[in-house]
């Protein structure tokens, strides 16, 4: 189950302006890595996105 979960979340953040990482409570305790499920390519993030987000 949490790797479907691991997988839909690292679909939904393609494109992102930063780095996503996730792990599980088991994971953290044993001090084991995080996994790194998505990182911020720009020139993507631009065609995604052509219109600066305002708050």
């Amino acid at each position: 189950m949490l790797q479907r979960r691991l997988k839909a979340l690292a679909k939904a953040v393609q494109g992102i302006t930063i780095s996503v990482l996730a792990t599980t409570l088991p994971r953290l305790q044993r001090v084991e890595p995080w996994y790194e499920i998505g990182v911020d390519d720009p020139y993507r993030r631009r065609e995604r996105y052509p219109q600066a987000v305002r708050r």
